[in-house]
């Protein structure tokens, strides 16, 4: 293997990178407000519903 291989395999790596520690980021908080939001649960409200 010359260097000039090397350095091209490793290439599209490092430019990518950038690109999906973003993504990575916004899927994490999504699935955090998913995971709180399941947590809650649909707990009746409380007091007397209003009557119309």
């Amino acid at each position: 293997m010359t260097a000039p291989e090397g350095v091209l395999a490793s290439h599209p790596i490092i430019t990518a990178v950038p690109f999906f520690v973003p993504t990575f980021v916004v899927v994490a908080v999504i699935v955090f407000v998913v995971w709180r939001d399941r947590r809650r649960g649909d707990d009746p409200p409380e007091g007397p519903p209003d009557a119309p």
